[in-house]
């Protein structure tokens, strides 16, 4: 019974802190009033809590104005919390602004 319960406290702190994410603008991403678009979704990986970056998805892109929203989704939490924080991955989502007028 007490293996069940660690069980499920373990399952739900898992899936509680996946919830969280992180947006950051860059740019004059807020000055512009259209509408966001996602332009890319990628993965970060880190080593040694996020210290050490592998690979970061806003390397990859050329853009000045965006928005990044950084997320832990399940799988991302199950590897960060499995490893002890050692290995990281996050879920990003780069948004722009479509200002394409409709004709």
């Amino acid at each position: 019974m007490k293996t069940a319960k660690l069980i499920a406290a373990s399952l739900s702190f898992i899936i509680l802190t996946s919830c969280g994410a992180q947006r950051v603008s860059v740019g004059n991403y807020d000055a512009t009033d259209c509408r966001p678009k996602r332009h890319t979704k990628g993965k970060d990986i880190a080593l040694f809590w996020e210290m050490v970056p592998l690979r970061t998805t806003e390397k990859m892109i050329n853009l000045t104005d965006y928005e990044k929203v950084e997320k832990r989704d399940f799988f991302d939490t199950v590897i960060f919390y499995g490893t002890a924080g050692i290995f990281s991955i996050k879920t990003v989502r780069i948004y722009v602004k479509d200002c394409e007028e409709k004709q």
